[in-house]
């Protein structure tokens, strides 16, 4: 059985996946939003922040950057586009120094559709991860929503 956190300690993985380990001082932006490629990147020592930028159509175009995630050591990012291919929904930058591993996201899935007994394993990993991502989704919709029509009632 493989799991996420251990898939650099795996001889096989670590033999069929090319991957880069990178260095990243605070506030440099790892993956920029709308940026194509399917990479997935495993944090090994640090923390980042993700966040996108909302636009306002008309005049001026004014942009809000929102922040969306924290992720730190143990955690990994860009794994939706290695499924669909689209580009990047979101950017992410270096809170703290950061040592993070970039995998190659076709190779990856290779690996787990050669290796299927440990493509279980990592599938459930991210599966997991993504369900309790769009619960808190779920909570904060929830929480907005709310606030909106507590807002509506009082004007």
């Amino acid at each position: 059985m493989i799991i996420l956190s251990d898939l650099f300690a795996d001889a096989d993985f670590v033999a069929a996946v090319p991957y880069v380990k990178e260095t990243f001082k605070p506030e440099t932006v790892i993956l920029a939003e709308e940026e194509e490629s399917q990479d997935v990147y495993f944090i090994l020592k640090g923390s980042v922040r993700v966040s996108t930028t909302l636009k306002e159509k008309g005049v001026g175009q004014n942009q809000l950057v929102t922040g969306l995630a924290r992720l730190q050591e143990g955690d990994y990012f860009g794994e939706m586009a290695m499924f669909d291919g689209e580009p990047r929904s979101a950017r992410v930058t270096a809170e703290t120094d950061c040592l993070i591993a970039k995998v190659e996201g076709a190779a990856m899935i290779a690996f787990m559709d050669k290796k299927p007994e440990k493509g279980y394993f990592l599938l459930r990993d991210m599966f997991m991860k993504l369900v309790q991502g769009l619960r808190q989704n779920n909570q904060r919709t929830n929480t907005a929503l709310g606030l909106y029509l507590q807002e509506r009632e009082t004007h």
